[in-house]
């Protein structure tokens, strides 16, 4: 897996501060994932990100897919905004069709991957 930002678990603040905080578009953190493959993404969008949740807003470019496989220490949840996105667990072979408002379950260290197969930008929110 590619190494990630520091702000990766430490935004909007470090793990030590607890407390409510409002967000806005203005704070939300850009990135690329991944950096080893930045023609495969569009801009994505960091919401917050703790030592027990990370959220965003990730988008899938046309055709493309990412790679290496992703693995969180935390279990995540795909919900897909627009677009078509599949998703394989390269270690069991599953793959699962999202499109828009569909879920998906990935539980804590469960690799996967994500392939955009159409012509449209997929949108989700993780």
């Amino acid at each position: 897996m590619p190494k990630l930002p520091s702000y990766f678990g430490n935004f909007p603040h470090p793990p030590s501060e607890k407390k409510p905080v409002h967000l806005t578009r203005d704070s939300y953190k850009m990135f690329i994932y991944t950096g080893t493959k930045p023609y495969s993404s569009d801009l994505n969008y960091l919401l917050a990100s703790t030592d027990q949740q990370t959220t965003g807003i990730y988008q899938l470019a046309p055709g493309s897919n990412f790679d290496p496989a992703d693995i969180h220490a935390g279990d995540e949840v795909y919900y897909v905004l627009e677009g078509v996105v599949h998703l394989l667990n390269p270690e069991t072979g599953q793959t699962e069709e999202l499109g828009p408002g569909d879920a998906v379950l990935i539980p804590k260290g469960a690799p996967h991957r994500g392939y955009n197969f159409s012509d449209k930008a997929a949108v989700i929110l993780f």
